[in-house]
């Protein structure tokens, strides 16, 4: 059968299959055999074409805006070290004298508090006490109403919100804990809300591909966010910190104009998406219903062992990730004696490894997926790697990690092949219920901001040493991160009993085609393409079960 390639190297889509029996197009739009075929022959093979995917327009814009929720989030882990500290004379010039008079603007002048380290803690927990209110009803309403609406308008009001960030701070202690909380709320709808959107674009053997590339950006938001904030805090506009909050503000408006522009709620909706991808998307998402107005089984959903399965592993994975996200800034700078320029470029390093593992095994995934792999076995596989090994790495850094050198190199492993779980059981919620992944995405994440809560008041109720005990400081970091391993470990055997790969019985439509929409035909190239109803075919049908 011959087979070619579509644009950007089929990195970016699947196959396109010339042959006898074409692919199926919706089977709603049936008007007799003979049509069937020519409608498929016309539609499924994509030419050669400049455009970009209307698809991978959505997952580019989703990182980007995943970039900025991110960058949001974390800004603050860097600069309430700068916001806590007594500011020095600039930096220091080659010759080490201070470089203050050759660089005026260099020099960091906004005010500093006097904070506890308990009041610290509160500042950066209080995002996570409104994020956990707002997963479940955020994902409600992007399943109900509308996915592209909800997460727009979450990035944006929390980017306007971060704008007061200077104003709270001067206000006093409190005010900033409650304006941190608001953003939270907001920021809370945008995971679930963008789990809803690729629901209703996501074909099913491209759903790490495009799962990863949008959730990716979270990574990237640290790679940038952790520099950028060091640099801002130090020689930025304002006096210092106060710019972090207006760069990366001012960045999520901008953003949010360009949102409301090149994505749409649906393939259906999408003025300028192109007949074969179109096509494409219905005939693989043909068995998922449109139907909003059906109640949801909420309690099928609460007792179903898969979701119990993928809620595991996000709550063991997050506490460990929460617990480096919040506080490598303070462990680099307490254990390391790391300050707070370098301190931002070097908590970047492990998440740039981390971002970069969890693009690569979002396409590997999909591509053993393709070739015969099942579902389930690659969620658990992502999942079951992507914590144990980050734990193991963790428990060497605790141990081993006496210099920069070497902690960096540690604490990099462990980020790395911690993006492994993107394409675990951050992806395992499209392929158990497509209809409602923003449900459970509200769900799961909902007990996985936990972990964003509880792991820096343990982190800093345990390393609680004075700075100037380095000793025992790196021995009480040890147990943070020897804890946040055991974590991992209990994630990852219930996850490995309780996860599913195929779409579950409760998420499917009642009608009266049963087709089941993870069934695919081998070709003769080893690979799958996209299940072909009977109707089309006199031949007797293979199915190689996808989950």
């Amino acid at each position: 059968m011959p087979i070619r390639k579509t644009f950007l190297g089929g990195f970016l889509d699947s196959y396109s299959y010339q042959s006898s029996n074409p692919p199926p197009v919706s089977l709603g739009k049936y008007r007799g055999v003979k049509q069937l075929r020519m409608d498929a022959k016309y539609y499924c093979c994509r030419d050669y074409c400049p455009c970009f995917p209307a698809r991978y327009i959505l997952s580019l814009m989703g990182f980007f805006g995943f970039v900025i929720v991110y960058a949001l989030r974390v800004n603050m882990s860097v600069a309430v070290v700068a916001m806590t500290s007594v500011p020095n004379n600039g930096p220091k010039a080659a010759d080490g004298s201070n470089s203050s008079e050759n660089i005026s603007w260099c020099v960091p002048t906004a005010p500093t508090y006097d904070w506890t380290n308990t009041q610290q803690a509160w500042v950066l927990a209080a995002f996570f006490y409104g994020y956990i209110l707002t997963q479940l009803p955020g994902g409600y309403l992007a399943t109900r109403f509308s996915g592209k609406h909800i997460y727009g308008i979450g990035v944006m009001v929390t980017s306007a919100l971060t704008l007061l960030t200077y104003v709270a701070a001067q206000a006093g202690f409190e005010y900033l804990v409650v304006l941190r909380a608001i953003e939270g709320m907001f920021e809370g709808v945008t995971f679930p809300a963008m789990h809803a959107l690729l629901g209703k674009w996501a074909p099913p053997l491209e759903r790490s591909k495009m799962t990863t590339i949008a959730l990716g950006g979270s990574f990237i938001g640290n790679v940038l966010s952790f520099p950028i904030t060091g640099w801002l805090c130090q020689c930025g506009f304002a006096g210092g910190w106060p710019s972090v909050f207006y760069v990366f503000g001012a960045s999520g408006i901008i953003w949010y104009v360009f949102w409301l522009f090149l994505v749409y709620e649906t393939p259906q909706s999408h003025p300028r998406i192109s007949l074969s991808e179109l096509s494409y998307i219905e005939r693989n998402l043909s068995l998922q219903s449109r139907d909003t107005t059906k109640s949801t089984p909420w309690l099928k959903i609460f007792t179903s062992p898969a979701v119990w399965g993928i809620l595991f592993a996000h709550v063991s994975n997050n506490w460990g990730f929460y617990t480096l996200l919040t506080c490598m800034p303070t462990y680099l700078y307490d254990v390391l004696d790391i300050d707070i320029k370098t301190n931002g470029l070097y908590s970047a390093i492990p998440f740039a490894f981390q971002a970069l593992m969890c693009f690569v095994w979002g396409w590997v995934t999909d591509k053993f997926r393709s070739c015969g792999l099942p579902t389930v076995v690659a969620r658990k596989m992502n999942n079951a790697l992507g914590m144990l090994l980050p734990g193991l790495f963790l428990v060497l850094g605790g141990y081993f990690g006496n210099t920069v050198l070497l902690a960096l190199t540690f604490l990099s492993l462990a980020l790395f092949f911690g993006g492994m779980v993107m394409a675990g059981f951050n992806s395992n919620h499209l392929d158990i219920a497509p209809k409602y992944a923003g449900i459970l995405m509200g769900i799961t994440n909902t007990a996985a901001t936990v972990p964003g809560i509880l792991g820096p008041y343990v982190a800093k109720w345990i390393a609680k040493a004075p700075i100037t005990e380095t000793v025992v400081l790196r021995d009480q970091w040890r147990i943070v991160f020897i804890i946040a391993t055991e974590i991992y470990i209990a994630g990852v055997i219930l996850n490995l009993v309780l996860a599913r790969g195929s779409v579950q019985s409760w998420a499917k439509e009642d009608d009266e085609i049963t087709l089941i929409q993870n069934k695919v035909h081998k070709t003769d190239r080893g690979c799958e393409s996209p299940i072909v109803p009977d109707i089309l075919n006199k031949s007797p049908i293979q199915n190689y079960g996808a989950a």
